[in-house]
């Protein structure tokens, strides 16, 4: 089995604000705008986890396009400190 570590940074945290702006409305949403950077971090981790399964067939699928079989059992994310 291999691992694979990807580091994610300079996320426009207001792309993934409006990612779940069907989930969050009005005060709920300006509040998430004003939330401090770590606790963006964290709204990212949770949206990145919510779509693990899109996101293994997405990889496993770009793998197959360059001939490589594999199955890409999981993705998860959290927080590099």
């Amino acid at each position: 089995m291999v691992e694979l570590r990807l580091t994610v940074s300079d996320v426009d945290y207001d792309s993934v604000i409006q990612a779940l702006a069907g989930q969050l409305a009005g005060p709920a949403l300006m509040a998430a705008r004003a939330m401090p950077d770590s606790a963006k971090e964290e709204m990212v981790v949770r949206f990145i986890n919510a779509n693990a399964a899109a996101i293994a067939a997405q990889m496993q699928s770009a793998l197959l396009s360059k001939g490589v079989r594999a199955t890409i059992s999981g993705a998860q994310a959290a927080i590099c400190r």
